[in-house]
C-alpha cells in the first residue's frame, strides 16, 4: 500500500511541477478595507460595511457545523470564507487550492434556488460547508499526503464526480436548513429530473453523477447527485455517504464506486438498478390525470432554452433564448409564418424579468457586463432595445441595477443592497429609494397596464415568496402589511397584468408543480388555468387578454407555449391556502438561522484584516525528480509552494542539487494593484555538448552550464466585451538579466569559462475581437485573434573557454526575434456547429529563439526546417461533430462528452529563400477526436492521419491536428 502511495504522489507532484506556480493569482479590486471576524471554527474576511453580513454569515455556519461533520466527517479549524460584494452574477463556492470559501454577497436572481431555504446566505452557506467539511475529510492515504500538502490531499476530494459532492450538498441544504427549504423541494429544480425519468432516455448513473459540458440541463449533476443521494441516505442510513468518503480518502486511487460498494455493500450498477426501481414505484403511486391544452410554438433550433414571453402584438412574440446552434439573445417569433428571428445579442440577468414601453417599441432589460480589470466580476446594468430599429442604448449609471420597469417619465428597477436589494427609481443620472425591506428581498415588480400606480410585488420574506398589491402613494405602508396571496406550501412568481386591469396571472409551485394561475382583483378569487404534469411559468396575456403565453417545461427544454382563453381549466383554489393567516405571519417573522439556537459568541473577535507574513510559510512543498536535459543526470530536491489568502500573492520556490551544486527557482507574482507584475530569479543547471580535436579526430566534451538571472514583467489584461462575444486585450513587457558559463564534469566542477552576461526585453501583445462559440461548437465559429511577440537582446557577451581539451571562445549573436499571427473563424454551417479556422503566422529571428515547430504540424512525418530562421505557417482546421454520447461510469469514472471530425491543411515556407514556392512543404490531413473526462479532468485527444503530396509522405500520429 505504501508503495501505492508513493507512487501517487510522485505522479501527482510531477504533474504539478509541469506549471510554474501551483497557486494562481487573481485581481480584486482596491480600497475594500477587508476586515476579519473570528469564530470558533472560521475566519470571516469581508470588505468594510459588510459587518452584519459576516455575522449572519457566522451565525449560520456555526449553527451547521456538527450536522454537517456528521454528515460528511470531516473537521474545521479557523477555516477561511470570502465575502465578495464587487460581483452582481453571485455564486459560491469551495477550492483546495488555498483551502477557502468564497461568497459573493450580492443575491442571486431566478428561480434556480429554493425561495422557501430563506434568503441568500442561508441558502449558500451551508452548501458550501458540507463541500469544506467533505473536503477537510483527511484519513489514510489523504492524511499521509497532507503532511506534504494539506490542498493537494484536498484536491483529491476533486476527483470524485461531481454529482457525488454537488448532490451531497444539496441533499444537505434540501433536509436541514429551512422547513420545505433546498432546491430538493423546489418543482423547478426536481421536476427537470421527473420529466427525463418519465421519458424513452433516462439519465444513466454516470449521467448522473457527472457534469454535463453539452447537454441540458448544465445542472444534471446537482438533480441527479440530489436525487441519488437522498435515496441513498434514506435507504442504506444517514451514515452511507460518510462511510464511503471515509474509505474513499483512505484509498483514493481506488475510486468513489469501489467506497460506494464497501458502504452498501453493492456495486454501482446495482445501487442505480434498485434506485431506479424504487424511484419507478414512486411515480407510479402519485400518477394523476393531466389536463394541458396548450400549443407549443414550433422551435426550429436545438437545446431551447426559452424565458418570459411577451406580446409585442397578437401575432408577434418576444423572448430571451438560448439553444446549442444558435447565439443566445432577444428573438422574435410569428405565429403566422412560424419565422423566428434574432433581434439583438445578449446575455441577461437570470431573473430573465424585461418590461416593454407602453407603446411596445421598446424592451428594458438587464444583462451582466465583464469587468476590464478584475477577473470573475461582473456588473449587472440596464439597457434599452429598439424592436423597430434593433438597436440597443446602454443606460449610463446603472451598475448594480435590475428587473428594471418602463414608469414613463422614469425607470425603476432593483438596486444591490448587501445580500438583499431595494426598490429605486432612476431619474438620469440620480436613484431615489422608494422601498427597502431589508433583509427581506423584492423579486418582482410590475405595474398595472392599465394604471401605472397600481403594483404587483413579489416579495420573499424569510422564506415565503408570496404576492402583495400595492399602490404607489402608500407603497411603503402596502408591502409591509399582509401579503395578498400566499402559500404555505409553495412559492409565487411572475406577476402580469391583464390589459382591463382587474385581474393578473401568476406562477405558484405548488402541488409539485410549477403552474400558471389567474387573480381577480375585486371578487378576491384565483383560478388555476394550466395543468401541466412538470412545469409552467412566465405566462403573459396578448394585447386583449385572449390568450396567453408561458414558457413549458419539456423534458429538459424550455419551449413557450399559448393558451387560449377558452380553453384554461379555470379551476378554483381554496381561499385558505393562499390567503394570509397567523401561521403564515409567524413564518415569515422566524429567525434567522442560527439566531434562535444558543451560540457562544463571547470569543467571536473582530478587527481589520492583513496577510502579513505569516502566508510565506509553505501550502505545499513536492518532491523535484527530473532528468537534466542533454544528460542522463537527474535534478533532485524540493517544490514550495505558497499564496495569501486574496490570492493576490504567490510564490513558488524550487531548490534543488544537481553535480555537487545548489540550484534554485523562486517565481513571485503580486497583483495587490494593476496591473501588478511577476517576477523570476533563478540559477538553473543543463548539460553542452562541444567537440574538441584529437588526435584520431573530434571528441564530443560534455559541460555542466549554469544559467542564472533575472526577470521582471507586467502582465496586463483588458477585458473589453464578454457578452456572447469576447473581445480581450493583452500586453506583458518583460525585462531580462541573465548570466551563462560552462563547468567541466571532468575537472571537480572547475569553471571551465568566465560569466556571459544578457541584457533582454520582450515585449508579447495579443487582440482578441468578437470571438463566439456557440454551446456545442468545439471552437470558435466567428471573431479574430492577432498576436505578437518581439524579443531583442540588447547586449550578449561573448564566453572564452579554458579547458586542456578546448581553448576558444563560444559566441552568441541573437539580437532579435519576432513572431506573429492572425487566427480567424467562419462557420458557414454553424447550425450544425461546424466551423473552419485560418491561421496564418511567421517567424523571423537572428537565431533561432522562438521554437518553429510550433508553426509546424503533427500530421508531418518528420521536423520541417528546425533551424530556419524566417519561417511562415498557413494553416486550417475545419471541425465537424458527429455525436455526444454524454455518458459515463461511476466505477470506471471515464466520460464521454463529444466526437468529432477534423480537416485539416498545414503549409510551411522559408520566405527568406528565391522561391518560396519551391521552398515549401504542405500536408493535408483528417482525423477524428474525443472530448472526454477521467473523473474532472479533461482532456481531448485524436488520432489523425497526415498526407504530404509532394514527398508522397503518410504520417499516423496522435496528438494536436
Amino acid at each position: 500500500m505504501f508503495k501505492r502511495f508513493l507512487l501517487s504522489a510522485f505522479l501527482i507532484a510531477c504533474f504539478l511541477n509541469g506549471f510554474a506556480q501551483f497557486y494562481p493569482t487573481q485581481y480584486r479590486p482596491g480600497g475594500l478595507n477587508w476586515q476579519q471576524l473570528k469564530t470558533q471554527h472560521f475566519n470571516i474576511v469581508f470588505p468594510a460595511g459588510e459587518d452584519s453580513a459576516a455575522w449572519r454569515t457566522a451565525y449560520i455556519l456555526e449553527a451547521h457545523y456538527d450536522s454537517t461533520q456528521k454528515l460528511t466527517g470531516g473537521s474545521l479549524d479557523n477555516f477561511p470564507i470570502i465575502l465578495n460584494n464587487y460581483n452582481d452574477w453571485s455564486n459560491g463556492f469551495v477550492t483546495s487550492l488555498h483551502f477557502r470559501s468564497e461568497i459573493d454577497l450580492n443575491n442571486f436572481k431566478g428561480k434556480s434556488l429554493s425561495p422557501k431555504s430563506g434568503n441568500w446566505l442561508e441558502t449558500v452557506a451551508p452548501h458550501e460547508l458540507v463541500h469544506a467539511q467533505h473536503f477537510n475529510n483527511l484519513k489514510g492515504i489523504g492524511g499521509t499526503l497532507s503532511l506534504f500538502s494539506p490542498d493537494l490531499a484536498r484536491s483529491l476530494h476533486g476527483a470524485i464526480p461531481s454529482g457525488i459532492t454537488e448532490g451531497l450538498a444539496t441533499y444537505y441544504e434540501s433536509h436541514n436548513v429551512a422547513p420545505d427549504g433546498g432546491r430538493g423541494n423546489l418543482p423547478f429544480f426536481t421536476n427537470q429530473f421527473n420529466a427525463t425519468f418519465n421519458s424513452n432516455d433516462r439519465w444513466s448513473m454516470g449521467q448522473m453523477s457527472h457534469f454535463p459540458e453539452r447537454t441540458r440541463p448544465f445542472n444534471r449533476h446537482y438533480m441527479g447527485g440530489y436525487e441519488f443521494t437522498r435515496w441513498l441516505q434514506e435507504n442504506y442510513g444517514d451514515s452511507t455517504s460518510k462511510d464511503a468518503l471515509d474509505f474513499y480518502i483512505d484509498l483514493p486511487f481506488l475510486g468513489y464506486g469501489i467506497a460506494l460498494k464497501h458502504a452498501t455493500g453493492k456495486w454501482p450498477a446495482q445501487l442505480y438498478d434498485e434506485f431506479e426501481a424504487n424511484t419507478q414505484a414512486k411515480i407510479e403511486s402519485s400518477e394523476k390525470e393531466y389536463s394541458n391544452a396548450s400549443k407549443k410554438l414550433n422551435i426550429p433550433f436545438k437545446g431551447s432554452f426559452i424565458r418570459r414571453p411577451l406580446w409585442i402584438d397578437n401575432q408577434t412574440i418576444l423572448f430571451w433564448a438560448s439553444f446549442y446552434n444558435k447565439r443566445a439573445g432577444f428573438y422574435q417569433y410569428d405565429m403566422t409564418s412560424k419565422n423566428i428571428t434574432l433581434i439583438e445579442e445578449t446575455n441577461a440577468v437570470s431573473d430573465y424579468i424585461f418590461d416593454l414601453s407602453a407603446d411596445k417599441s421598446k424592451l428594458l432589460f438587464s444583462y451582466y457586463e465583464a469587468s476590464t480589470f478584475y477577473d470573475g466580476a461582473f456588473s449587472s446594468r440596464l439597457a434599452e432595445l429598439d424592436l423597430e430599429n434593433e438597436k440597443i442604448i446602454q443606460k449610463k449609471n446603472t451598475d448594480g441595477l435590475y428587473a428594471p420597469i418602463d414608469m414613463g417619465n422614469a425607470t425603476w428597477a432593483l438596486e444591490h443592497l448587501h445580500d438583499a436589494n431595494r426598490l429605486i427609481a432612476v431619474f438620469g443620472s440620480e436613484r431615489l429609494v422608494l422601498s427597502d425591506l431589508s433583509p427581506n428581498r423584492i423579486i418582482h415588480v410590475e405595474p398595472s397596464t392599465d394604471n401605472l400606480e397600481q403594483l404587483a410585488v413579489a416579495i420573499n420574506k424569510r422564506g415565503t415568496q408570496a404576492l402583495w398589491l400595492a399602490d404607489t402613494e402608500s407603497l411603503g405602508k402596502d408591502l409591509k402589511g399582509d401579503p395578498t396571496i400566499a402559500f404555505s406550501n409553495g412559492s409565487i412568481y411572475d406577476p402580469d397584468w391583464h390589459p382591463s386591469g382587474d385581474r393578473l396571472l401568476l406562477t405558484a409551485d405548488i402541488n409539485g408543480s410549477m403552474n400558471v394561475y389567474e387573480y381577480y382583483i375585486e371578487t378576491e378569487q384565483l383560478y388555476q388555468l394550466t395543468d401541466t404534469r412538470y412545469n409552467s411559468f412566465e405566462a403573459s396575456y396578448n394585447e386583449d387578454g385572449s390568450k396567453i403565453v408561458f414558457v413549458q417545461q419539456e423534458r429538459n427544454e424550455y419551449i413557450p407555449a399559448v393558451l387560449d382563453r377558452k380553453d384554461f381549466l379555470n379551476k378554483p383554489v381554496e381561499a385558505s391556502l393562499w390567503k394570509p393567516s397567523p401561521p403564515k405571519r409567524t413564518f415569515m417573522q422566524r429567525p434567522e438561522t442560527g439566531r434562535n439556537d444558543t451560540l457562544d459568541t463571547s470569543k467571536w473577535e473582530s478587527d481589520s484584516y492583513a496577510s502579513g507574513i505569516s502566508w510565506l510559510k509553505p501550502r505545499t512543498f513536492l518532491p523535484i525528480i527530473e532528468k537534466v536535459p542533454n544528460s542522463d543526470a537527474y535534478e533532485l530536491g524540493l517544490s514550495f509552494h505558497s499564496s495569501n489568502l486574496l490570492q493576490d500573492q504567490s510564490y513558488s520556490l524550487d531548490l534543488s542539487y544537481v553535480q555537487d551544486r545548489f540550484w534554485y527557482d523562486l517565481i513571485y507574482s503580486n497583483k495587490t494593484f494593476f496591473p501588478g507584475f511577476r517576477t523570476e530569479i533563478y540559477s538553473r543547471p543543463s548539460f553542452l555538448s562541444l567537440r574538441a580535436q584529437g588526435q584520431n579526430g573530434p571528441v564530443p566534451i560534455s559541460f555542466l552550464t549554469q544559467r542564472r538571472g533575472a526577470s521582471l514583467s507586467f502582465p496586463t489584461p483588458f477585458v473589453l466585451n464578454n457578452n456572447i462575444r469576447f473581445s480581450s486585450f493583452f500586453i506583458e513587457p518583460e525585462i531580462k538579466y541573465s548570466q551563462f558559463r560552462l563547468f567541466e564534469l571532468d575537472h571537480n566542477g572547475e569553471a571551465a569559462s568566465n560569466f556571459s552576461d544578457r541584457f533582454s526585453a520582450n515585449f508579447f501583445s495579443a487582440f482578441s475581437y468578437r470571438l463566439q462559440q456557440n454551446i456545442r461548437d468545439v471552437q470558435p465559429n466567428s471573431g479574430i485573434t492577432l498576436f505578437s511577440e518581439l524579443e531583442y537582446v540588447f547586449s550578449n557577451e561573448d564566453i572564452t573557454i579554458s579547458t586542456p581539451q578546448i581553448n576558444g571562445q563560444l559566441s552568441f549573436s541573437e539580437p532579435y526575434a519576432l513572431r506573429g499571427g492572425i487566427i480567424t473563424y467562419l462557420s458557414p454551417l454553424r447550425r450544425w456547429n461546424q466551423s473552419l479556422r485560418i491561421d496564418l503566422q511567421a517567424t523571423t529571428q537572428s537565431n533561432p529563439l522562438f521554437d518553429s515547430q510550433s508553426l509546424v504540424s503533427e500530421g508531418f512525418s518528420e521536423p520541417v526546417y528546425p533551424l530556419a530562421k524566417d519561417v511562415a505557417a498557413l494553416s486550417t482546421r475545419y471541425t465537424i461533430p458527429l455525436v455526444y454520447p454524454d455518458d459515463g461510469g461511476l466505477l470506471l469514472p471515464f466520460y464521454l462528452s463529444n466526437i468529432y471530425l477534423v480537416a485539416f491543411t498545414n503549409t510551411v515556407t522559408r520566405y527568406d529563400q528565391p522561391d518560396i514556392i519551391e521552398a515549401s512543404r504542405g500536408i493535408v490531413g483528417g482525423g477524428i477526436r474525443f472530448q472526454f473526462r477521467i473523473s474532472n479532468l479533461s482532456l481531448d485527444i485524436g488520432v489523425g492521419y497526415g498526407y504530404e503530396i509532394s514527398r508522397n509522405n503518410h504520417n499516423f500520429f496522435i496528438g494536436d491536428f
